[in-house]
């Protein structure tokens, strides 16, 4: 079985992320990455969520029945601290303002693998900021979430 769009585009943020964590000096050590909101986050955090919530398709030109299919996704970060959160979320909107690598997955024996195919551009920042501002009576998984999102196209 093979990803559709919009789950590739998850996949290969969500590696991209993993592999990147990994290989920073220093490493940022500890920290889950998930696709989607996690729904299990309580006593879990630092966490980072990757999610592909929509398509916008435009008109490539007028009177065609091509689409440019505009995706926008948005990755929440879990801190555990407002340090935590500013560093995590700077460091990363750092790496993203390069291309991603596009990866089409296919699952081979419960795993799924990836092939490069293009790459993630994205065109159009809409938000980089702390998600929750009152923050006073939260739990601690919550006061210090931040949301990155973005309009993103597919190159390939």
């Amino acid at each position: 079985m093979a990803y559709r769009i919009s789950r590739n585009i998850e996949k290969s943020l969500l590696d991209f992320i993993v592999y990147e964590l990994a290989h920073a000096t220093p490493a940022w050590t500890g920290i889950t990455v998930e696709k989607g909101f996690p729904k299990l986050y309580k006593n879990k955090i630092p966490m980072i969520g990757v999610e592909a919530l929509e398509i916008r398709p435009e008109h490539l030109e007028v009177g065609s029945k091509t689409y440019l299919k505009y995706f926008i996704v948005k990755i929440r970060f879990f801190a555990s601290d407002d340090g935590q959160r500013l560093d995590l979320t700077d460091w990363l909107f750092d790496l993203l303002q390069n291309d991603v690598n596009y990866n089409t997955y296919v699952i081979t024996n419960d795993v799924a693998v990836g092939t490069l195919a293009g790459r993630i551009v994205i065109t159009r920042w809409l938000e980089n900021k702390k998600e929750l501002t009152n923050t006073e009576n939260l739990e601690k998984e919550d006061k210090y979430r931040h949301l990155l999102s973005f309009e993103a196209i597919v190159a390939i």
